[in-house]
């Protein structure tokens, strides 16, 4: 019989530590069933394939669930950010961006957006959603930000929490053929309104035209056929075409987009058909971004100190002066010390159930316990008299045996007989 093989677990394994630095998001719906609307549920999936592949996307949200049910569910699952979307009454789109578990949050309204299969309707060779470009997080491009510490709390507060809603960008570790997709973030320096996009990263050689890598790829591409020469004289008419480059009018490459990608590496293996190419080490790629969406347009509104309560750190409209916004800190204070007080009286009081059920239940067990000592007891003396008068049966028994055994229905009495037997023989 052949042994069978044991499997063994080659490929590196993460620790927990990696896992807790990493930070992870967690992208919701949270609306009434009468704002319910099958547009936003596509944005809030399309958001979730931007987010990948640091966020839960089979999430699925229930009509009663609330906010604090995720928030209790995003320690054990090491979720660092809450993307809420939702619509209000007057039809209007929000989304808040939380930290957790003590926040800030921000608050954005939805100027407007378009969803992923809007996007490839007008784009012109749209780039498939799938593949292996979702297995590592998007590249980040901030445009209009400032980070400076000179500039305004919310400015910098706005920049940091969209640079740590992804995991930070190593030179040494990252590797550039990971790097697929791209999610740009340009803010307007005149309004503040914000514009998201989102993609692809192409990379294409601009050593060859379209037509000779055509005419190489004719034996393995079966469905592609093959080019029709019917109008050309010469073969070369067909190769130097200017209309027949790789790229033309929309897609066309500029020269700031190609750059010369080193080769020298001795792991890489090359055919000898290709060895006089590579001689040099280079080789220029174009590198070209097709967008896969989704679109949209945020505004800022205001900015929370908690998770989607707390303090007011900065609102787009309300302007608040130096007195009421004293007032307005006493008032936050005296909540949060009712909050503490309700905590503290709700912990003493859970204590206090606690010790009421175990002493319950101990009481319950002492009480078992004597109940089932009574019965024993009981069940002992009905044992006790049992058995006294199976005794008294069995001696009742014997005695009557005995009479059985002697009265045997005869008149003559054994003894007497016996003995006159005896003598009569011995005469």
């Amino acid at each position: 019989m052949v042994k069978r093989r044991n499997k063994k677990r080659t490929h590196v394994q993460i620790s927990e530590e990696e896992v807790t630095k990493v930070p992870r998001s967690m992208v919701l719906k949270i609306c009434s069933n009468r704002e319910q609307s099958h547009a936003l549920g596509q944005l809030v999936h399309d958001f979730r394939q931007v987010m990948q592949p640091y966020t839960l996307t089979k999430l699925r949200e229930r009509k009663a669930n609330k906010l604090k049910d995720f928030l209790v569910m995003a320690g054990p699952l090491s979720v660092s950010h809450l993307l809420v979307f939702s619509k209000t009454k007057q039809g209007n789109t929000s989304l808040r961006i939380a930290r957790t578990p003590r926040g800030p949050t921000l608050h954005f309204k939805v100027l407007n957006y378009s969803l992923c299969k809007d996007v490839r309707k007008f784009v012109r060779a749209p780039k498939s959603t799938e593949g292996s470009a979702y297995l590592n997080p998007p590249l980040l491009v901030l445009n209009g930000f400032t980070s400076e510490r000179s500039a305004a709390p919310e400015e910098v507060l706005l920049t940091t929490m969209f640079q740590n809603m992804f995991p930070p960008l190593s030179v040494l570790d990252t590797k550039l053929s990971g790097i697929k997709r791209v999610m740009v973030l340009h803010k307007d320096k005149e309004t503040g309104e914000i514009d998201l996009r989102h993609y692809a990263i192409e990379t294409k050689s601009v050593d060859e035209s379209k037509a000779v890598k055509r005419l190489k790829t004719v034996k393995t591409k079966i469905q592609k056929p093959i080019p029709n020469l019917a109008n050309k004289e010469d073969i070369a008419d067909y190769l130097l075409d200017p209309y027949a480059g790789a790229y033309t009018s929309e897609s066309e490459v500029e020269d700031d987009a190609m750059v010369e990608v080193d080769q020298t590496d001795k792991n890489i293996k090359i055919k000898a058909e290709d060895s006089e190419k590579a001689s040099n080490g280079t080789q220029k790629r174009a590198i070209k971004l097709v967008e896969i969406g989704p679109r949209i347009k945020l505004g800022l509104r205001k900015i929370e100190e908690g998770v989607c309560e707390g303090k007011i750190l900065y609102h787009s409209f309300v302007r608040k002066t130096d007195s009421e916004i004293k007032a307005l800190e006493k008032q936050h204070a005296k909540k949060l010390k009712l909050k503490e007080e309700r905590r503290k009286r709700q912990e003493e009081n859970v204590k206090k159930k606690t010790e009421g059920k175990t002493s319950r239940a101990k009481r319950g067990k002492e009480k078992a316990a004597a109940l089932s000592g009574k019965k024993d007891e009981e069940s002992g003396s009905e044992r006790d008299v049992q058995d006294n008068d199976n005794e008294d049966e069995q001696e009742d028994l014997f005695d009557h045996d005995d009479d059985q055994k002697f009265d045997d229905g005869s008149d003559d009495e054994p003894f007497a007989g016996g003995d006159s037997e005896s003598e009569s023989d011995s005469e």
